[in-house]
């Protein structure tokens, strides 16, 4: 990654996007403070749809829009075509998990989780144009086990990591948005494979 682009427009517009991202994540997390202050013992479910929707929308186009400001100038490429899709996909989905954190106030555990997952993809998807291809399959793994500890924690309890958990809107949309994010993802492993290797030219170029 050009480091001279921290200081772009492009930037500019990335780190606008993450700020109206961080607005909305700190503001639903009050409203469910707030929320379990009065009622420690209900789990609350769901959020204000301004916050969770309208507001980080305009969060992940400004960064959409600075992102695809660099590979209009810089890498015109099926692969980073779909490094950006892929990416953004994985955006949006630290997002939803963002507001899973809240959903969790009361589950330690699921707090640690989502407190961890969260900035990793949202950090994840805003580099995966930048980071190296081979990066791809771990996203694979990632997205994998995320599908299966949500069917996991939806079909089964375990005692001391977690309770039987409801299917509620914004699981189904994280699980939809993983799923999507899967073939962007595969297409970006299987086409680096379908390189050629430059070590058989470097050593016929070498020969006299």
């Amino acid at each position: 990654m050009n480091l001279s682009k921290v200081y772009s427009a492009e930037a500019a517009f990335c780190a606008g996007g993450l700020a109206f991202i961080g607005l909305a994540f700190v503001s639903d997390l009050s409203q469910h403070l707030t929320r379990i202050a009065i009622d420690p013992t209900h789990a609350h479910f769901g959020g204000d749809f301004f916050l969770r929707v309208n507001i980080p929308a305009m969060g992940v186009a400004l960064i959409a829009f600075g992102l695809g400001m660099f590979i209009l100038e810089h890498h015109r490429n099926r692969v980073h075509l779909l490094a950006f899709v892929a990416g953004l996909l994985i955006l949006i989905d630290g997002i939803t998990h963002l507001f899973a954190l809240s959903d969790h106030l009361t589950a330690p555990l699921q707090v640690v989780f989502f407190g961890v997952i969260a900035p990793l993809q949202i950090t994840g998807g805003l580099l995966l144009v930048f980071l190296p291809r081979v990066w791809d399959r771990y996203w694979i793994v990632l997205t994998v086990l995320l599908i299966a500890v949500y069917g996991a924690s939806r079909r089964f309890a375990i005692s001391g990591l977690w309770e039987l958990e409801p299917v509620e809107p914004l699981g189904i949309v994280s699980k939809a948005i993983e799923v999507l994010s899967l073939f962007p993802l595969v297409s970006l492993v299987r086409g680096a494979r379908g390189l050629p290797s430059s070590t058989p030219a470097l050593t016929k170029a070498a020969e006299p």
